[in-house]
């Protein structure tokens, strides 16, 4: 350690306001820089060392040592570490020496074969110092053993793969939205839909929503959101052809601790693909009768302004549709409704029966 500091540098030090190291004996007496190289190398991940750059001898840390797997103390020479490099990764490593050389600084990273034979990541960063005449006369640096942080981020990387591979098989585009609940979608809306991203903002997404289906999905996402409860929606998209499709929304909130929302994470699949059906109107979703639809009231003693409220139907709909069912009724209003009381547990079936947690009501 003593040869690395070299005796200009085994004065007493401190910690200055700036962060820097001075060598100011009197303000913590007895403290030296080694004491300071020791606690940053004694975890046997990081060394350091230097060269001049005019006759090429090196010195460096114990430190160093360790972490390119040379047990006993030698000579230490930037070649020894440049020779260290994975086969595979010297090819854009072999600039390093002559960047140094040059004063330029340099980060990089890659793996080296240790004196063990084992294998591990590594960071190395220079700087170079200029001599009077400002020409480069000496490189210090750093060397981090970065193996556990890229084992992390590879780990990472295969997650985020799968994710990945597992939306772009099922769903048409993926979205998320803020805590708040301003979506923000991925470039696939514009894809899909033609809508640049500067108009997407502002609530402005809905324009490219059926116009007979916007208030339904307005208000099962402010109830999602108010109630951070997961978000379902079917509804029709006006694609970038200027055709209407219908598509399935979904999206939950992740929560930090605290039951605080982070943010919204959703999805958009083509109904066909979620239902099996193909394309146009969601097959089921539009088989409420008018008893049901009473009947369904009536269990969570909804008022026709509550039903509105919660579907974004008009209560003069509402109260068409429990007069004549489906025969005047467009189908984006049914699925309104029916989403509406889903939301609060409601079960419809073929029967004409509606159920909430488990109990059965035949009207």
């Amino acid at each position: 350690m003593n040869d690395f500091l070299g005796a200009s540098t085994q004065a007493d030090v401190y910690v200055g306001k700036d962060g820097d190291i001075s060598g100011i004996s009197q303000k913590n007496p007895g403290v030296s820089s080694a004491h300071f190289l020791k606690l940053v190398e004694e975890r046997g991940t990081a060394g350091f060392w230097s060269c001049d750059l005019l006759t090429g001898q090196c010195s460096c840390s114990p430190g160093l040592l360790r972490v390119m797997g040379i047990d006993s103390p030698k000579l230490f020479s930037l070649m020894d570490l440049i020779d260290q490099i994975h086969p595979e990764d010297r090819n854009r490593c072999e600039d390093i020496w002559p960047l140094i050389r040059s004063g330029v600084p340099v980060n990089r990273d890659f793996r080296i074969i240790r004196g063990d034979r084992t294998v591990r990541w590594v960071r190395l960063r220079s700087e170079v110092v200029l001599d009077a005449d400002q020409r480069p006369a000496r490189a210090v640096g750093l060397l981090n053993d970065i193996s556990q942080l890229q084992e992390n981020r590879q780990a990472l990387d295969e997650s985020l793969g799968r994710y990945r591979a597992l939306v772009g098989a099922v769903a048409a585009l993926e979205w998320r939205a803020t805590a708040s609940g301003e979506p923000v979608f991925s470039h696939g809306w514009t894809v899909l839909t033609g809508q640049p991203e500067s108009e997407v903002l502002n609530g402005n997404w809905v324009n490219a929503l059926h116009p007979d289906d916007r208030g339904a999905v307005i208000a099962a996402w402010q109830h999602a959101v108010a109630t951070l409860s997961p978000y379902v929606a079917n509804h029709r998209i006006m694609k970038a052809d200027g055709e209407y499709e219908w598509f399935h929304a979904r999206a939950v909130p992740i929560i930090h601790k605290g039951s605080r929302p982070h943010e919204w994470l959703g999805m958009i699949l083509r109904h066909g693909d979620f239902t099996g059906t193909g394309k146009g109107q969601p097959a089921g979703e539009a088989t409420l009768t008018p008893m049901q639809i009473r009947a369904g009231r009536a269990m969570l003693q909804w008022t026709l302004e509550d039903l509105s409220r919660q579907s974004g139907v008009s209560v003069s709909s509402i109260r068409r549709i429990e007069a004549e069912g489906e025969r005047t009724t467009r189908p984006a209003s049914l699925v309104s409704i029916r989403q509406a009381f889903e939301r609060e547990g409601l079960i419809f079936s073929e029967d004409n029966a509606v159920s909430l947690r488990r109990l059965a009501l035949r009207p």
